[in-house]
């Protein structure tokens, strides 16, 4: 049989079939049936399309509980995915699938509660870019945007037309009131979006909001970090056939490393960066940072290149670097 990876952790999996109505089966991976595929952190992702045999696997490998009762399966092999969104995972020293075979990413973010974090939405983008991905930054609780004084307003619409400026689409949005959701529901017709963001900012809500019967569970945010603490702890897809809706609600992320991308390769994906990239006096060997007859300084002091953004660049790369020297 075939389906659709809908959650999954450790060896587990739920297991979603393309029939109306559906049949969900609670799979285990056969052996080493993915040895020689890329070394993930997690082997599979919401989104992926799976090969399982039915009826496989006993009581005694389900284990106990809910995974004894469901149907249960054996994961035989994974199809070639299209696409998959990455992060690295510092903790496994591996890379980690988010999502697999997806038509669009959203960018998560908030102008208060959590704090607006435009660099770690320029990671985003970045990984986005890398992996061929369209991406679009949902500005999600804007019904809180007033309470701002205007030096924090202007700062956070400067940022958010600047990645206009750069071709990324930016969504204004309240889950809570309901701004904008028509709007973002039309963008999303049709299409697998994974939902990626810091913990708090409301990716569940969103979830809850466009697809009322998922019923997630939302946390409260940490008052003392003004953060949200992880209420979704793993990937989970979500589908609603009648309104041509399929989401991804990943868990909260509070620090993106890139994965997949070359330290070289950061200044040829940044899409403001790009225009310069070997054009410097030094070619590509240029670090950007004091080096005589930089494009890129150049762009930077006329205003070519947002300051915030050149920040994230030199983090990023360093960044990046680092982690080559730890492999």
């Amino acid at each position: 049989m075939t389906g659709r990876i809908v959650s999954g952790s450790r060896n587990i999996f739920v297991v979603q079939t393309a029939d109306r109505p559906p049949e969900i089966y609670e799979c285990r991976i056969k052996g080493k049936v993915l040895k020689g595929k890329r070394a993930f952190y997690n082997p599979l992702a919401p989104g992926d399309s799976v090969e399982f045999d039915a009826g496989k696997a006993g009581k005694e490998e389900a284990g106990t509980g809910a995974a004894a009762r469901a149907n249960s399966g054996i994961i035989l092999g994974v199809e070639e995915r299209r696409n998959m969104f990455t992060r690295l995972n510092l903790k496994g020293k591996a890379p980690q699938l988010l999502a697999a075979n997806i038509d669009l990413v959203l960018c998560m973010t908030s102008p208060v509660s959590p704090p607006f974090r435009p660099r770690f939405i320029d990671r985003l983008l970045l990984q986005a870019d890398a992996a061929e991905i369209p991406a679009l930054i949902v500005c999600n609780k804007m019904d809180l945007y007033t309470a701002l004084d205007g030096s924090s307003r202007r700062k956070i619409e400067g940022r958010l037309a600047d990645f206009e400026r750069l071709g990324y689409t930016v969504a204004r949005i309240s889950a809570q009131t309901g701004r904008g959701m028509d709007a973002l529901k039309k963008r999303l017709k049709g299409k697998c979006a994974v939902l990626v963001g810091q913990s708090g900012c409301g990716k569940t809500s969103l979830i809850n909001a466009l697809l009322p019967h998922a019923k997630q569970r939302t946390g409260e945010l940490n008052q003392k970090y003004d953060r949200g603490n992880h209420t979704t702890v793993m990937s989970v897809l979500f589908e609603d056939e009648e309104a041509g809706l399929t989401l991804i609600d990943t868990p909260g992320i509070r620090h993106l490393v890139p994965e997949g991308i070359a330290p070289g390769d950061v200044q040829h994906l940044m899409r403001d960066f790009a225009p310069y990239a070997g054009k410097c006096a030094f070619g590509l060997s240029c670090t950007h940072e004091t080096e005589a007859g930089c494009k890129v300084r150049e762009a930077l002091e006329d205003g070519r290149i947002h300051e915030d953004r050149f920040e994230s660049f030199i983090r990023i790369t360093g960044e990046l670097q680092r982690c080559q020297v730890l492999k």
